[in-house]
């Protein structure tokens, strides 16, 4: 009886912490695709290249610091594959290339919606 209320506090905490990474998870990832769509890809499109690296460098911050959690939940390819979007996403707003710049941020942002919904506890992700 003891042995199977240890495995069973076990099971209860790590099915806790899945749960309470995904909603962490959730909310971080609608707060990255906000301010890539509201924020920073409407800066590109305005010509406010100033704003737009200020919001992309805190985005690139955040992101830093989600990825640090992310890496014990998410694929490693999958957060690289993040990872250089955002570097080539950088490189065009440093350059002021309006359109590989949105481009890449669409991309990004799409990215990381499909980041998302491929790791989120579903009946489609398990089979």
């Amino acid at each position: 009886m003891r042995s199977f209320l240890i495995s069973l506090s076990c099971l209860l905490l790590l099915v806790g912490s899945c749960l309470l990474y995904t909603n962490y998870s959730d909310n971080k990832i609608h707060e990255f695709t906000d301010t890539i769509e509201q924020d920073i890809l409407a800066d590109v499109e305005d010509g406010n290249w100033e704003q737009a690296k200020d919001r992309f460098n805190k985005f690139e911050d955040d992101w830093h610091d989600y990825k640090k959690i992310a890496c014990f939940f998410f694929s490693t390819d999958k957060l690289n594959a993040a990872d250089y979007s955002i570097a080539r996403a950088k490189y065009y707003i440093i350059c002021e290339d309006d359109s590989n710049s949105s481009g890449e941020l669409s991309c990004l942002k799409e990215q990381l919606k499909f980041l998302h919904d491929n790791e989120t506890f579903s009946l489609s992700n398990l089979f």
